[in-house]
């Protein structure tokens, strides 16, 4: 059954996501930046697009983006090993330094809880916490999963990430069809004709 629309879970995620975005506009390295500013826009069109109205019912996906996110902690172990935070300013020659221990409690232990939050929430299917499935599906996963294949062509080398980044592309794509596929089975189900109630 289709929850009935409201406007305020988009408003609301829309302006924290600005708010997200001006903020690592203004104090990560740009290029850093705005890869979590297109996977803000991704996030929430998806969202939008998919699980807004109809949000997930099923828990395989919410399993599945468990386990995505759980990969999601492996990588940022990689990338925190390699010092990715610095390797990123150096690579870009950015103005602006990246301190370890903010990629640490932003980036790993601060989304990492909203994470996990999340999928507790999609488990009642509150509608807010489906954003972060797709911000996962779309762009901490499918984005950042491309951008760490590009970062070594760019480098000429290993890149902070890079051995991890394949499973990033591999439990992004599993997600997001999982996503699609359930969006698709519950407008099905409300299209379905009602069974008429026997008087």
């Amino acid at each position: 059954m289709t929850q009935r629309p409201e406007p305020y879970s988009a408003a609301v995620m829309a302006i924290l996501a600005v708010a997200f975005c001006a903020w690592a506009l203004l104090t990560l390295p740009l290029q850093g930046a705005m890869i979590l500013v297109v996977a803000s826009v991704l996030g929430w069109s998806g969202w939008m697009a998919f699980s807004y109205v109809r949000p997930v019912k099923s828990r395989k996906v919410i399993a599945v983006y468990l386990c995505a996110v759980g990969f999601q902690l492996i990588h940022m172990a990689e990338e925190y090993t390699g010092g990715f935070p610095h390797e990123i300013v150096q690579l870009f020659d950015s103005p602006r330094d990246w301190p370890e221990r903010e990629f640490l409690l932003v980036f790993v232990f601060g989304f990492g809880s909203l994470y996990f939050f999340a999928g507790a929430g999609a488990l009642y299917r509150i509608r807010v916490a489906n954003f972060f499935l797709w911000w996962y599906a779309l762009g901490a996963g499918l984005l950042n999963g491309v951008a760490h294949f590009v970062f070594p062509i760019i480098k000429g080398g290993y890149f902070p990430g890079l051995y991890t980044a394949g499973g990033h592309l591999i439990m992004s794509t599993l997600l997001i069809y999982f996503l699609v596929k359930e969006n698709r089975q519950l407008k099905a189900e409300d299209q379905a004709p009602q069974p008429l109630a026997v008087r």
